[in-house]
């Protein structure tokens, strides 16, 4: 039976790539898309061009106060009930999807019983404004889950979820918020869910100058990227808002790693144990130093 797919796209100011993204998302294969769209209180034709879309027939949108990525998003999965469809797929508003990146996703998803939190996520080819390739961005085979938990490399415009994991995440929205796809992937792993990490690449993830969020290159990319991690990159926080709306919850092993992080301060035993890359490692060197510095200097 073909899958019935939600995408759910958090616009702001996007006009210029908006409808070449929209368009990748309908021709998707192998499944039925349904495009629901929060606009972020745009001041460019980004509204003109939904209009035209909805007018179509071919997606819902509305719009409310000015947020950012992840709090729209977070208004929009609290509106997904609303629908019928068996997963939920992030989207972001100015990249290009390959016409099977959906069906790959379920086809992994349908594996796994329907009451058991999922969530998949999948690697990116880098290009520019124009499409042109950059640089292949594959996610790290070796990496385990724990070192995803604690530092995640999802991308939010790869995820693809189920109905029991969005029931779970929206069940509590933390005050802190850093970004909503770090969040489900903690919650879903913490909940002992399935997740599927998918190293090949089924996206062009465009990087351009107004991008929200992009990958870095480079060695001022690698830097600010190493500054984003020490200065801003705030794990013990998101462990503590995942304390208060999952412990009872928890799988032993995440709860562990929880407990650890919230407590490592003021604990030499658990900040040793955090230390211990036979325990958290992320099979990169400059990302474990950064890792280690954070710990070191008790800046999780």
């Amino acid at each position: 039976m073909t899958k019935n797919v939600l995408v759910i796209i958090a616009t702001y100011n996007g006009g210029k790539y908006l409808a070449e993204q929209l368009e990748s998302v309908l021709y998707q294969e192998n499944v039925n898309v349904s495009i629901l769209v929060r606009d972020d209180a745009s001041s460019d034709d980004t509204q003109i061009i939904l209009n035209s879309y909805k007018d179509a027939g071919k997606l819902e949108w509305y719009t409310g106060n000015h947020l950012n990525a992840a709090r729209s998003f977070w208004d929009l999965m609290k509106k997904c009930n609303k629908y019928d469809f068996d997963y939920v797929a992030f989207c972001d508003q100015d990249d290009v999807w390959d016409k099977d990146k959906l069906y790959v996703a379920v086809t992994h998803l349908n594996t796994i019983e329907q009451d058991t939190p999922s969530l998949y996520y999948c690697g990116q080819r880098l290009v520019d404004s124009s499409l042109d390739f950059i640089s292949s961005h594959k996610l790290n085979r070796n990496r385990s889950l724990l070192a995803r938990f604690v530092i995640s490399d999802i991308a939010g415009c790869t995820a693809v979820f189920n109905k029991s994991l969005l029931k779970s995440v929206v069940k509590y929205e933390p005050k802190y918020l850093q970004m909503h796809d770090t969040w489900i992937l903690k919650v879903c792993l913490c909940l002992g869910g399935k997740v599927f990490v998918d190293p090949d690449m089924h996206i062009n993830y465009r990087q351009h100058s107004n991008n929200a969020i992009g990958l870095v290159r480079g060695l001022c990319g690698y830097i600010r990227l190493v500054n984003f991690h020490i200065s801003k990159n705030h794990i013990e926080q998101q462990m503590l808002e995942l304390k208060k709306g999952y412990s009872e919850h928890m799988v032993k092993e995440y709860k562990e790693l929880v407990e650890y992080i919230c407590e490592y301060r003021s604990n030499k035993k658990y900040k040793k144990k955090l230390l211990d890359f036979n325990y958290i490692n992320f099979c990169n060197k400059g990302l474990n130093l950064t890792y280690w510095l954070k710990v070191k200097t008790n800046k999780l």
